[in-house]
C-alpha cells in the first residue's frame, strides 16, 4: 500500500514528507488544472524530486491540458 499525498507548494511537499508520505503528486506553473495552488517552478520541481528521493518517496507530476478556448 502507498500513501500518496497532494503537494500544492514546496511547503506542502515538506509537510507530506515529514508526515511519512510514500509518494506525492504535484504540478508545475504551466499545464496544471490547479491554477490557484502554489505549484512549482521548473527549479522547484527539480528540488522537489531531489528532496522526495532523499526521503525515499516517489513524485508524480500531473499535467492537464484543455482543448479549446477558455
Amino acid at each position: 500500500m502507498e500513501l500518496l499525498a497532494p503537494a500544492g507548494s514546496p511547503e506542502h511537499l515538506r509537510a507530506a514528507l515529514d508526515a511519512g508520505a510514500d509518494a506525492v503528486y504535484l504540478g508545475g506553473k504551466l499545464f496544471s488544472a490547479r491554477r490557484f495552488a502554489g505549484n512549482f517552478s521548473n527549479e522547484e520541481l527539480e528540488e522537489a524530486v531531489r528532496e522526495a528521493h532523499l526521503h525515499g518517496a516517489s513524485v508524480y507530476v500531473t499535467l492537464n491540458t484543455l482543448i479549446g478556448d477558455v
